[in-house]
């Protein structure tokens, strides 16, 4: 008896564990891929929200991160002034990895120079560029450093525009990302140009090709960047979108044979096991409020959208910060709070908090009158305009009837 109640308990387990097995295969999350990179990062680029993580701190010099901030300031600087063309001096030339051998004296136009230094890492372009810009190259890596300040890249310094190594200067992958993030959502101009293939060069003799092997292999991707100063410390930058997700992958100081590798097990990970969804839909009501005598919903007027892992709620805690009692009048304009919404990676989302309906004070109705007047101002002068045109169009037209009739009177 008591062996086949053992029998029976091992053949139970056995199925639990089959279950179990199963359940982890279809709806488990995959763990995090090991890679042969020594520092990386793969980012949700909306929101910056950080999927996985190597080292990102870690201070590397890595030449790619000097041709994006020099293609981006070239970008903000001569955003109206693209088609300006720019003649190469000697100087700029005279370095090395000047792929395009610009002739000195010649003239080139600033976007075609910046599709140069992006896709074709051309140091000579950079240099042209930089002289341009910044007046001399030391007078546009201030313009670097102060534009990484700004960004809050924290762990960066630049010595010069070409990524040509200098022990002085560095970044990492966490501010690398950090860049990007910007450089793809604020310049629609430097989002074309990172997520071109190739380009035919000026002179119509050479072409501009990409240099991430990635947009040739992997789905969706849709910019990218690589570079060295060593040939087995590479750097890939690939940013790929997938069902509305875009996720910028980072691989820095990769062996050479690892480099595309690490960067599709990262993207992999990321579409599959994240997903990106609102966490507060427009409209939708999130405390009560007394208004006067009023109880008044505080909703959001937007969409607010976050990544979360598949199958999780994700969010770790609400904290509100709003008053309970408000005087009238209120508008659906005004912010009466603010939702602070915490989530399980420490991302914190302020989601603005407006009543949803418009709530006056107890007024007779001419003060009542004169609210709806300030609240919808423009509307309200655009009626007055088109009544006083009317008016004065039917004054002219009484004005004319009482002449005719005054001119045929005198007639008889």
């Amino acid at each position: 008896m008591y062996k086949k109640i053992l029998a029976q308990i091992q053949c139970l387990m056995v199925v639990v564990l089959i279950l179990l097995s199963f359940e982890g295969f279809a709806f488990g999350a995959q763990e995090a891929p090991e890679i042969m990179a020594p520092s990386a990062i793969l980012m949700e680029l909306q929101r910056g929200q950080i999927l996985y993580k190597k080292n990102p701190e870690e201070k590397l010099h890595i030449s790619s991160a000097n041709k994006i901030m020099t293609g981006l300031i070239a970008l903000e600087k001569m955003q109206n002034q693209l088609n300006t063309s720019i003649t190469v001096s000697k100087k700029a030339v005279s370095v090395e990895g000047a792929v395009l051998n610009l002739e000195v004296g010649g003239k080139y136009p600033v976007e075609d120079l910046i599709y140069s230094v992006l896709l074709g890492s051309a140091n000579d372009s950079a240099n042209v560029l930089a002289e341009y810009i910044g007046g001399d190259e030391q007078g546009f890596v201030e313009l670097m450093n102060k534009k990484a300040k700004e960004l809050e890249m924290k762990d960066t310094y630049f010595t010069n525009p070409t990524g040509l190594y200098d022990e002085n200067q560095y970044t990492t992958a966490y501010d690398l990302a950090v860049l990007i993030r910007y450089a793809v959502t604020k310049s629609n101009t430097f989002n074309e140009i990172f997520s071109s293939k190739a380009r035919p060069w000026v002179d119509g003799r050479q072409i501009l090709i990409n240099s991430n092997e990635l947009f040739w292999s992997y789905d969706g991707v849709d910019g990218g960047k690589t570079g060295y100063n060593e040939k087995e410390r590479q750097t890939a930058i690939t940013t790929a979108t997938r069902n509305g997700q875009r996720l910028v992958c980072i691989v820095l100081d990769s062996p050479e044979e690892s480099l595309y590798d690490d960067s599709v097990k990262l993207l992999d990970y990321g579409f599959s096991n994240f997903r990106t969804g609102i966490l507060v839909s427009m409209g939708q009501p999130l405390k009560r409020v007394a208004v006067g005598d009023k109880s008044v919903d505080l909703v959001s007027i937007g969409d607010y959208y976050y990544t979360y892992p598949v199958g999780e709620n994700y969010i770790k805690d609400i904290e509100f910060k709003v008053a309970e009692n408000f005087d009238p009048p209120v508008l659906k304009s005004d912010v009466l709070g603010i939702a602070k919404y915490i989530l399980e990676d420490g991302t914190v989302i302020e989601v603005s908090l407006h009543p949803a309906v418009d709530v006056y004070s107890s007024v007779g109705w001419f003060e009542s009158l004169l609210n709806q007047v300030k609240e919808y101002r423009d509307i309200t002068v655009l009626l007055c305009i088109l009544f006083a045109i009317e008016v004065f169009i039917i004054i002219y037209h009484i004005v004319r009837m009482i002449k005719r009739a005054f001119s045929r009177l005198v007639s008889r």
